[in-house]
């Protein structure tokens, strides 16, 4: 199974947090600093020393003077590519808030809670297409992702409660109506956030329970293409055993699925609930294909064997290899 090269996905990485980095410029400068409003983390920092000394260092300037310490937290629990991605995304940042200084004095919205929501929106945007590339632009970005990687926590979750504390000293420092609003602003901008890492590949997890598992699992595998796991239960009333199906399927197949399973069995008991994160087999290309590679590396021939046989698996998962194919072998 090929791998595709290194430098595909840094460029990836880096298109990403141009895109996002951009977008997030547009509603800093666009709907926040013209309402003389606050944002999150170092840039929430930055404007809240922008406004006190009233422009004497142009925005983007300070942003990237405040992310210095940063780029040593980005080395020191990241590593050396981290901190090109960050060292680039704090870089483009603070240029682009720069070059797009002239959107503040445009006028784009005159009701601050507007500029607030506004702002808020982009704000969430940018960062999430800067996350979902992989890349940050610095500020409290690594933290949250050295955060995240230690304790599994939603990104967005982890800027939200971080900036609390900021927003605390901007009402202290500027005004409480511009903390007030710059509440709802992050709070958007974190929903929006988290929407963009994982809502346009949202997940559902199944669990069916039918007295026809085996029709059941066949049939998520010949007509959804996904593989299934049954799980042994016991009815809590009749103390019966019964199989329950689990199964993670994509938001579009969720339809399918449950039409399916109706049609074959009407009776049949299903709980329907998202994935906020699925790794492993079908979904995780990275996870597998690294934990076959090792399986592939050892002297077992039956360890190997098995790996070779997961491959197959993955492949037909992923419509690689057509199940129909795999009908006819």
């Amino acid at each position: 199974m090929t791998q595709k090269p290194k430098y595909v996905s840094t460029l990836k990485t880096l298109v990403y947090t141009t895109v996002g980095a951009t977008v997030f410029a547009v509603g800093v400068q666009g709907f926040i600093v013209p309402h003389q409003l606050l944002s999150g983390g170092i840039s929430g920092l930055s404007l809240i020393i922008y406004y006190v000394t009233q422009g004497i260092l142009s925005l983007g300037s300070i942003n990237f003077l405040l992310n210095i310490p940063v780029l040593y937290a980005a080395w020191r629990w990241l590593g050396p590519w981290h901190l090109g991605v960050t060292l680039f995304g704090t870089l483009f940042m603070s240029i682009v808030i720069n070059v797009l200084a002239p959107l503040s004095t445009l006028g784009l919205t005159h009701n601050p809670i507007i500029g607030g929501i506004l702002g808020g929106l982009f704000s969430g945007l940018g960062l999430g297409i800067v996350y979902r590339g992989g890349g940050n632009t610095g500020g409290i970005d690594p933290i949250a992702l050295i955060i995240r990687n230690r304790l599994g926590l939603q990104i967005g979750s982890i800027l939200f409660s971080i900036n609390m504390m900021i927003l605390v000293a901007g009402a202290i420092l500027i005004n409480i109506e511009a903390a007030a609003t710059t509440l709802i602003s992050t709070y958007l901008s974190a929903m929006v956030t988290n929407k963009v890492i994982s809502g346009f590949n949202q997940r559902k997890a199944m669990f069916i329970i039918s007295y026809k598992p085996v029709t059941i699992c066949n049939l998520i595998i010949d007509k959804i293409g996904r593989g299934a796991t049954i799980l042994n239960g016991e009815g809590a009333y009749t103390h019966q055993p019964k199989q329950v199906i689990m199964v993670v399927v994509s938001l579009l197949q969720v339809a399918r699925l449950k039409a399916a399973v109706e049609a074959e069995d009407p009776t049949a008991f299903m709980v329907i609930t998202d994935a906020a994160e699925v790794i492993g087999t079908g979904f995780s290309a990275k996870s597998t294909n690294g934990a076959v590679e090792r399986v592939l590396q050892t002297c077992d021939p039956v360890k190997a064997a098995e790996a070779e046989q997961m491959i197959h698996e993955v492949q037909i998962a992923r419509h690689e290899i057509p199940v129909e194919e795999e009908k006819e072998k």
